[in-house]
Parts: C-alpha cells; sequence; structure tokens
C-alpha cells in the first residue's frame, strides 16, 4: 500500500512538472512595428522628398504576398501636426497605371484602420484612407462589410463628409503616394485620434500592370483582419490649418 502512493505521488509530480515546462504565448494582434510619434508638416503633391519628412517616423520593407507573385519593397512614413495625420509610401512598382480591368483607378495603395484599436480590422464603420493613380486620387472611406466582409465604400455615400486629400505620382522608378486626414474631423465615420493616442492599421496595395491586367495584392505588415501595424499620435503643436484673412488696410 505504501509503495502504490509513493509511485502515484511521483507519477503525479512527472506529470505536474511536464505541464509546468510548456511555453504559454500570449497572441497579439498587433505586428510589432510602431510609427511614430513624430511631429511634421508637409505639403500633399505627391511628391515624396526627404527634406519634407525629414521628422517623420520611416520604415522600409517587403511586401506581403499571397501566391507567386514577386513582393514589391515599400517605404512608409507617418507623422502629425496638430490637425492632420500625414502619410507617404514610395513602392518599386515597375509602373504607375493609372486605369485597369479590374482596377478602374489603377495602382491604389489603402490603409486600412482598426478604429477602436480593438486588434481587428473590417468591422463596419472603421476608416479606410485610398489614394489612386488615377482620378480622383484620394477617397475617405468606410468598411461596409458587404459583399465581402472588407468591402468600403466612401463616407459621403453613408452621410458623412470626405476629409483630407492626396495625390500620386512617378518618380525616379518609384511611385509615390502622399496624403493627409483630420486627426478629429468630426465625421461619425471617421477615426478621432489625441496625442498619446494609438491606432491600428493595415496597408493593401492593389498593382495593376501596364496592359491593364491585376498584377497582385501586396500587404503590410501582413494580410487578415487582426494583422496590423501601429501609429501613435504625437503631441505636436505645429499648425496644419491655414486661414486667409482679408488685408486690412490700416491707412488713417
Amino acid at each position: 500500500m505504501k509503495k502504490k502512493l509513493i509511485f502515484t505521488l511521483i507519477f503525479t509530480m512527472l506529470v505536474l512538472g511536464s505541464m509546468g515546462i510548456r511555453s504559454v504565448t500570449k497572441v497579439s494582434a498587433h505586428s510589432g512595428d510602431v510609427f511614430g510619434p513624430a511631429c511634421g508638416v508637409a505639403v500633399v503633391d505627391g511628391q515624396v522628398n526627404e527634406s519634407e519628412w525629414a521628422s517623420a517616423t520611416r520604415q522600409t520593407f517587403q511586401m506581403i504576398v499571397p501566391g507567386t507573385a514577386t513582393p514589391l519593397t515599400g517605404t512608409l512614413r507617418v507623422m502629425n501636426g496638430a490637425y492632420y495625420l500625414y502619410y507617404a509610401f514610395t513602392i518599386n512598382d515597375d509602373e504607375l497605371s493609372e486605369s485597369g480591368q479590374w482596377l478602374p483607378q489603377g495602382d491604389v495603395l489603402k490603409l486600412v484602420f482598426d478604429n477602436d484599436h480593438s486588434g481587428s480590422l473590417f468591422q463596419v464603420g472603421d476608416d479606410v484612407l485610398v489614394l489612386s493613380a488615377g482620378a480622383p486620387q484620394f477617397g475617405d472611406n468606410y468598411v461596409v462589410g458587404t459583399p465581402a466582409p472588407s468591402s468600403n465604400q466612401e463616407d459621403t455615400l453613408g452621410g458623412g463628409t470626405s476629409d483630407g486629400e492626396g495625390a500620386t505620382q512617378r518618380i525616379n522608378g518609384l511611385n509615390h503616394f502622399e496624403g493627409k486626414h483630420p486627426l478629429c474631423s468630426g465625421d461619425t465615420l471617421d477615426f478621432c485620434l489625441h496625442p498619446g493616442e494609438t491606432a491600428g492599421f493595415q496597408i493593401k496595395y492593389l498593382d495593376a500592370e501596364g496592359d491593364g491586367s491585376f498584377g497582385s495584392s501586396q500587404f503590410f505588415p501582413g494580410q487578415g483582419n487582426t494583422s496590423e501595424a501601429d501609429i501613435v499620435i504625437g503631441d505636436c503643436a505645429i499648425p496644419d490649418i491655414f486661414v486667409f484673412l482679408p488685408l486690412i488696410d490700416k491707412s488713417p
């Protein structure tokens, strides 16, 4: 009886010990790629000038591509002023296509935001900022979730407003995308971000080939509704709202 009890105790200890050496990993929805906080403003003209974006947080990375397409290399720059979020993206696409069979506006850059920082993208109402090679080059969209979970449409079609601007150009073998969007526009279909707050996002680049065919979908930091990088908003006093007042005649 005593031997049986000792055996039982040893067996229990071995089982518990084997359980104890198992590692428990917390799964995070965010990739660890963090942009900001960084203060600065830029003229949105589709030319990503180094001097203009010198204060921005930047990262160069290979895009994630499902399937057999060749991954492109992109560089994202992010900063904010007192009122606007500024973002610039360059990518080594082989041309800037302004139209395509499946992409009427040609090459398209989408920044899909996780408005409430929940760790899950493509929730109905989440912000989607769109920059296209063809006209119109800027789109302020939101996720509608139908017919596909990632489907989105312009804010103006949902009773909102179009806030921000964007431009694209082809310069020195790279496609350049520049955009800005209010940190807190007041539109219920937009995010509202304050200094110190964080927004998750994902890049989706849609490549239209020069012959009009569809090239590939490319992603950063990854594909799927839980693959996000982060933008941290800086406490920036740089004014970026310009109000033009009439000249005042001070003559006696």
